[in-house]
């Protein structure tokens, strides 16, 4: 009897069990389901930018009116198009903000890669601090939308509105990740468990004081992102830059001639 023949894999398999590099995961690679929002992918040019607009008008409706506000009729309003234009590459409104959420995701992975330097080794600690923190704190300025697309969507693991809680979490893992990697070249007698914690701490006290300066007034924002600075700096240095210890004090000389 002929062996069975396994079916062909297709290539959203392949990328479903590929390992990604280290440090940091590729969250977009590694989460095939969050482009399956699509119900067609544009092949030209000019399908790219209606899908850009049609994202585009979702994050205003969503930054101004709120996530409910966002239905399929208020995004394709804002973008000053049909709602059949919609439907022609996405099969719902939640299909339209998890392909929202694809995207942001794929630009804080780029400034992921960007802050992180390849050898820190000659860079103050509070200059470092500065490198990560101030273009995430810009992200945020400029994605006002961000929170509320991330914050906003706990359904079922086989569904396209959980693609932006799955992303959410990669992005968070991905930032722990590189920065474990980090600290062990900034330090590397640190112990390995002191060391997974600090980038632990770290990344979620930055992440709750970005979210909270996200929804601040316009007047306390450069305060919160000092006052993140000097929180970070406080608590990374004992630990990336520790003291050297203090010389041994030889014995002193006795007065007089030697004998």
């Amino acid at each position: 009897m002929p062996a069975k023949r396994s079916a062909p894999r297709s290539p959203s398999d392949e990328s479903a069990v590929a390992v990604p590099p280290p440090p940091a995961p590729d969250v977009v690679s590694d989460l095939p389901q969050a482009t399956d929002a699509y119900r067609r992918r544009p092949r030209q040019s000019r399908g790219q930018a209606r899908v850009e607009l049609l994202l585009d008008a979702a994050a205003t409706v969503i930054a101004t009116q709120g996530i409910e506000a966002a239905t399929a009729e208020a995004i394709a309003l804002e973008a000053r198009t049909a709602k059949g234009s919609l439907y022609q590459f996405f099969p719902n409104r939640d299909a339209v903000l998890a392909a929202l959420a694809l995207r942001y995701a794929d630009e804080m992975r780029t400034i992921h890669e960007r802050a992180f330097p390849m050898d820190s080794h000659g860079l103050p600690l509070d200059r470092l601090i500065d490198r990560i923190v101030k273009p995430l704190a810009e992200f945020h300025d400029r994605n006002p939308a961000f929170r509320r697309v991330f914050a906003s969507h706990d359904g079922p693991v086989d569904d396209t509105r959980s693609a932006p809680a799955r992303l959410r979490a990669q992005l968070f893992d991905s930032f722990v990740d590189r920065l474990d990697v980090l600290f062990a070249s900034r330090n590397p007698k640190l112990p390995t468990r002191d060391r997974r914690r600090a980038a632990l701490v770290a990344a979620s006290v930055g992440q709750s004081l970005l979210a909270r300066r996200a929804r601040a007034q316009a007047a306390d924002k450069k305060p919160l992102l000092d006052d993140l600075r000097r929180l970070l700096l406080a608590y990374l240095e004992p630990m990336l830059e520790p003291a050297p210890p203090p010389k041994a004090r030889g014995k002193k000389a006795p007065n007089g001639p030697l004998p």
